[in-house]
């Protein structure tokens, strides 16, 4: 008979025994009394970051727009009420740069990503680099991707494969669906992609061809996939981190039928969906419990898209508010958008601050509320800066005060606190303009013979070249510039279509 097993007619104790008994209980309780108590160490904070596609900084009710624009976005506006809105916020100037920034925290020259790939070659993100979601899923967070990915369109390279546990979407641009339909084009030349499902170690799967009938059901699709995935992790034991890179307003700015409304332009049809959407979220998070202990974030990874659908579906602009140009170009038009952040009883509701902060600075910020900033890489260059405090933790000022703003492998400009100098240029084709009298499509790179200097305080919108009476921004310019260089000497930049450092080829 096992020793464990409970006698069928039990012993009933002595008086001694009972004594004993409780002189040990009492001992027992005096010494769990003076013993330190353990607190359970609080859940680190879910993370909702939604993003939009090609979106200006005058789109949003917040920011300017709105109602002015004859789409009302009362749902992102009161999340900018509850928590924090930023205003000088600076993605990269086109959509693969700023979601390499985000998700390896490095400036996308580092990355061979400061430009989108459109020559068919290898594109996105080496498997070298270590993403956000990679360091989170290590520090034991789930993480999902909804969305539009254009950080690699090869399997090795897609999102199961850089430490996401599951995603769905698309692997490059929305901008596609209208090739097809263009005069002259060549089948042979374009395999259209497909919408794509997958978990981490196993191979995505296509879900079906993504043409402009697919474009238009994409973002519902996007917003049905995070709200179940935010009620499923709620009710799990590891906190989450949730990417949505949602498809709109990128051109063609086709919507969901139910957001299709007689007088109104397609692109109002998108800022009032993308609103919709956004909503939808934010009420998963309250109906899943879990307002308090979510951080929410909505952006925009670059500024607008003027001449987004000529010839077809467009009607309407996206508006840069206060600010000169439009992507891809260094331009603040291009590189400042919307961002509103909120965590309940960590940001101030209502907060609006002008500090600097950057796509990348993402990445240490949420390394840190997760509580593993000592997995931030440091065999690598790593340009975020940790901005806890100043958005959470109550500092008035932003830990930055300078930013590089490359693409195709330039340095277009920097900006070193109010003011910002420019070295080369990016402008739409001088009289280029279509019979419709929108702007073309292409725009030419005009390097300067001498730097522009603009105070953006004073000049929003980058008019006025005060240089030669400020020829001494140059020596902080000039310091921001060495350290880069010093750092690339150190730490070797990943070539576009490399597997890691061009010192170390496929360095792992």
């Amino acid at each position: 008979m096992s020793a464990r097993r409970p006698s069928s007619s039990p012993v009933q104790p002595t008086r001694r025994a009972l004594l004993a008994g409780s002189a040990s209980l009492l001992a027992s309780v005096d010494a769990a009394a003076q013993a330190p108590r353990r607190v359970a160490a609080p859940r680190a904070p879910n993370i909702v970051f939604m993003m939009v596609d090609n979106f200006g900084y005058g789109d949003l009710g917040c920011y300017g727009g709105g109602e002015l624009r004859g789409a009302p976005t009362p749902r992102i506006d009161a999340l900018a009420a509850e928590g924090v809105r930023l205003t000088n916020f600076n993605a990269e100037p086109e959509c693969t740069p700023s979601r390499s920034a985000l998700l390896t925290g490095r400036m996308p020259i580092r990355s061979g990503t400061s430009i989108v790939e459109s020559r068919g070659l290898k594109d996105g993100i080496a498997p070298w680099e270590y993403t956000l979601a990679e360091l989170l899923s290590d520090a034991g967070y789930a993480t999902a991707c909804y969305g539009k990915w254009h950080l690699g369109s090869a399997d090795e390279r897609a999102p199961t494969r850089q430490g996401f546990d599951e995603w769905f979407g698309i692997p490059r641009s929305s901008g596609e669906v209208n090739w097809p339909i263009q005069p002259g084009f060549d089948p042979k030349e374009y395999t259209p992609q497909s919408m794509m499902e997958g978990r981490r170690g196993e191979p995505s799967r296509p879900l079906g061809v993504y043409d402009r009938a697919a474009r238009a059901l994409m973002d519902r699709q996007i917003t049905e996939r995070a709200e179940a995935y935010i009620r499923r992790q709620a009710k799990g034991e590891r906190p989450f981190f949730l990417y949505v890179p949602f498809t709109l307003p990128h051109e063609p700015p086709l919507t969901h039928p139910d957001f299709v409304k007689p007088g109104r332009s397609n692109y109002q049809n998108a800022l009032v969906e993308i609103d919709h959407n956004a909503g939808r979220l934010i009420d998963a998070v309250e109906k899943a419990g879990i307002r308090d202990n979510t951080i929410v974030v909505f952006c925009s990874e670059n500024g607008p898209q003027s001449f987004q659908g000529i010839g077809v579906d467009f009607g309407g602009r996206a508006d840069s508010g206060p600010f000169r140009g439009e992507f891809p170009s260094g331009w603040e038009g291009a590189i400042r958008t919307p961002c509103v952040i909120r965590w309940p009883g960590r940001t101030t509701p209502g907060r609006v601050s002008n500090g600097m902060v950057s796509i990348q600075d993402f990445y240490r910020t949420f390394a840190g509320v997760a509580g593993a900033a000592a997995r931030v890489p440091t065999d690598r260059a790593v340009d975020s800066i940790d901005q806890g405090d100043f958005l959470f933790g109550g500092k008035a000022t932003s830990n930055r005060e300078h930013l590089m703003v490359f693409h195709n492998n330039r340095l277009l400009a920097v900006k070193w606190k109010n003011f910002k100098m420019h070295f080369a240029v990016r402008e739409p084709p001088r009289g280029a303009v279509v019979a419709s009298g929108q702007v073309a499509t292409t725009s030419y790179l005009e390097e300067l013979p001498s730097p522009w200097v603009f105070d953006l305080e004073n000049d929003p919108k980058e008019l006025w070249n005060i240089y030669t009476t400020n020829i001494w921004v140059r020596r902080p310019v000039a310091r921001i510039q060495r350290e880069y260089e010093e750092s690339v000497m150190r730490f070797p930049n990943v070539p576009t279509g490399g597997e890691g450092p061009a010192r170390a080829g496929a360095a792992s």
